[in-house]
């Protein structure tokens, strides 16, 4: 559920050696011998062979020699099969940035932090979400981590994923006309339809499809400490990295030092209907965000019902599918492309992911239902660009292939049903009796029944841990993570509060935090960090404009047509801002080089003050963008932040001032005469004021 396409659809080493990058050092001499007892040796047929890469996303991603390293490791496809054939596994290592930002200081702590200086030796092993989340984004997000102040930090893209052998890289892309279909269950079925093609496909290229588990991606992370070289490391895992983060527990006890688990879906899945609950959680959600709306007096009287309000915008498409036609007939065969309920419920419950987006949320919900109910044509055609051309960064073949043998997809069939009972709206929007049923009985037909549950047993250890969650995390919230904490006899449970999925990733402090419990796993972790949470300041009211849907469509249907918007905004600016310039600075270089301007009654002070609104309204909407975007560049598409009106008043009120300073220029002109420049330049500064104000105007970007 990491990318726009996948939540429309689904709504879902190492030894450093000087002068060297990754260096496999093989297998720990201890480990080396097969493992006693009447069980056979899993790894008795791995290679521990490591060889180094040039990292595939280096285009991709900013980054300075030597700050990240790449590396691929040799695993076998199945290891309970002795015939099994070989695949590589792409990892990562971004390296420690001590002693690249830092000074080193000894023996005094970090001023920041207060941890003592250095590198630590103890690296830590990241196990990655989705599951089917590509390593690209990772390594994205966590270069800056603060956590690399003072370990190095691996991760390891797992088996099907990305780099590691994906077994359908064009899952979304082949076949497009499976998804053009006109109904709901049709568009249910498609999915099915998708993964049994995947599965197939696999299969005949052979792929063995009951080697793509939990179980045996526990068993890879293993493998890759053993061929690093590492007795122990530390481990942190986020959302579906929690669940392999406990599967690794059971696997390899004594690797590891201490763990960090973070959004927390419990491994025994089959346990309880409630987890995979998603209806359940995102009611959940709506009902807390209204509650801390309620109690900021503009979000209550502006926002009074998010939830019903999303309810009443879901039910007005269901059987009655929003239709666009669509020039893209390469994604949308029949040239239409349609938006079904699915998409409706559920593209609020992408920004519930991040606690930045929180602010915008209510009026994005409003926003939303609004062009939901007038069936807003530009705005749809804008999702179905944005939307078309496959599943991004996730490979799909590997979480269906989880979902199945994990037993994931019968516990989220035994969800939905509850929730399509409790939640009939929005459990609805999600799947069907019909849907769950035969997701169900598809794992089985493409060969991945699941595995024994005793596998899959509640983890207990006496490792350190943090068992993390936040709040309001929107499909792995806090219940989730306390049904685990029975089985961490020596687990601390954090709560961030007003946080979403994985604060241990996304909040500041989180680095610090996991640094000193990884320092110092046995003492009582260091919490204050999680006081530092603050309740989100809603954005009430949100202002909202038509223009980034509009830009979007014209982008994609015809990129020429960019030409004339952008002709008449940039040369409008530049005039302006030259404008401006001259007007404010002429008079001081007049005064120091002692001559006088020639006189031009009030046409100059009109001129200047239509520059100066002009202007001023373009950098108040720069700046409104850049932190609506700082928050989520998604969010641009519905509006900014509430202080964008300022800058559409200035605006107006800027083209209201250019036709004064015309009116007035041509007054003085025919009263007391103006030097030709003058008169010309003032008039070409109001006349752009005026084009300034119209092209905001026309594009949505007024004050009313």
């Amino acid at each position: 559920m990491s990318d726009l396409k996948i939540t429309l659809l689904a709504l879902f080493g190492l030894m450093l050696v000087p002068g060297l990058t990754i260096q496999a050092q093989g297998v720990l001499p201890e480990e080396s011998a097969t493992i006693s007892g009447p069980a056979p040796d899993l790894f008795a047929r791995d290679s521990y062979r490591i060889d180094t890469v040039v990292c595939p996303f280096k285009s991709d991603i900013d980054y300075e020699p030597g700050d990240i390293e790449c590396g691929l490791l040799e695993v076998p496809e199945n290891r309970e099969d002795p015939d099994s054939r070989f695949i590589e596994l792409h990892f990562v290592k971004l390296n420690s940035r001590w002693g690249k930002d830092d000074k080193e200081e000894s023996g005094e702590k970090d001023k920041d932090d207060g941890l003592p200086p250095g590198k630590r030796d103890d690296p830590v092993i990241y196990l990655t979400g989705g599951p089917g989340a590509k390593v690209n984004y990772y390594v994205g997000r966590l270069k800056d981590h603060t956590l690399l102040k003072h370990r190095d930090l691996y991760i390891l893209e797992q088996r099907g994923i990305g780099f590691s052998d994906d077994f359908c890289p064009y899952y979304g892309l082949r076949k497009p006309a499976t998804d053009d279909v006109e109904t709901f269950d049709a568009h249910l079925a498609a999915s099915h339809e998708r993964k049994a093609d995947c599965a197939a496909n696999a299969t005949a290229s052979g792929v063995d499809l009951t080697g793509y588990s939990t179980i045996e991606n526990a068993r890879d992370v293993k493998a890759l400490r053993r061929a690093l070289g590492f007795e122990q490391w530390n481990m942190w895992g986020i959302s579906y990295g929690s669940i392999l983060g406990q599967a690794y527990i059971k696997e390899d006890p004594e690797g590891i030092l201490a763990v960090a688990l973070d959004a927390i879906m419990p491994l025994e899945i089959r346990e309880s209907e409630l987890y995979w609950r998603i209806a359940h959680w995102y009611n959940r959600d709506l009902e807390k965000l209204q509650e801390i709306c309620q109690r900021q007096p503009a979000c209550a009287k502006r926002y009074p019902d998010m939830g019903g309000r999303l309810r009443k915008a879901i039910e007005s498409v269901v059987d009655k599918p929003i239709e666009v036609d669509v020039k893209d007939i390469e994604n949308y065969p029949s040239g239409k492309a349609r938006i079904f309920q699915d998409i409706v419920a559920f593209l609020p419950f992408v920004f519930l992911y991040e606690q930045v987006n929180y602010p915008a949320i209510p009026g994005l919900i409003y926003t939303w239902a609004d062009a939901v109910e007038r069936r807003d044509e530009t705005l749809f055609k804008a999702i179905a660009s944005a939307s078309g051309g496959g599943f991004g960064d996730s490979s799909q073949g590997m979480s269906n292939a989880i979902f199945c043998l994990d037993g994931d997809e019968e516990a989220q069939a035994r969800a939905g049903r509850k929730d399509l009972q409790d939640y009939p709206v929005l459990g609805a929007a999600i799947g069907s009796e019909e849907s769950y049923n035969r997701g169900v009985a598809l794992c089985l037909q493409m060969g991945m029944p699941q595995r024994p549950a005793d596998e899959f047993a509640a983890v207990r250890t006496d490792i350190p841990s943090l068992i993390i969650e936040g709040e309001m995390d929107p499909i792995t919230p806090p219940p989730n993570a306390k049904a685990i904490m029975p089985g961490f006899e020596r687990g601390t449970y954090v709560e961030f509060p007003f946080a979403g999925h994985g604060p241990s990733r996304s909040v500041e402090c989180a680095g610090s935090l996991l640094n000193k419990f990884y320092d110092n796993p046995s003492n009582e972790p260091d919490l204050s960090c999680v006081d530092e949470m603050k309740e989100p300041e809603i954005w009430a009211p949100m202002y909202t404009t038509s223009i980034a849907p509009r830009l979007l469509v014209l982008f994609t249907e015809d990129k020429k047509k960019l030409a004339i918007p952008g002709a008449w905004a940039g040369l409008s600016i530049l005039v302006l801002l030259v404008a401006f310039l001259v007007l404010t600075l002429q008079p001081l270089g007049r005064v120091l080089g002692g001559t006088a301007l020639p006189k031009a009654g009030n046409a100059r002070v009109a001129t200047w003050a239509a520059s100066l609104l002009s202007v001023s309204s373009v950098v108040v909407f720069a700046a409104a963008i850049a932190v609506t975007a700082d928050a989520s560049e998604m969010l641009l598409a519905f509006g900014m932040v509430p202080w964008a009106v300022y800058a559409a008043w200035l605006g107006l009120l800027g083209g209201l001032a250019g036709l004064i300073a015309v009116w007035v220029t041509f007054r003085t002109l025919f009263r007391q005469g103006l030097p030709p420049g003058t008169w010309f330049g003032f008039v070409l500064t109001g006349l752009a004021a005026v084009s300034l104000s119209a092209f905001m105007l026309s594009w949505g970007l007024g004050p009313f």
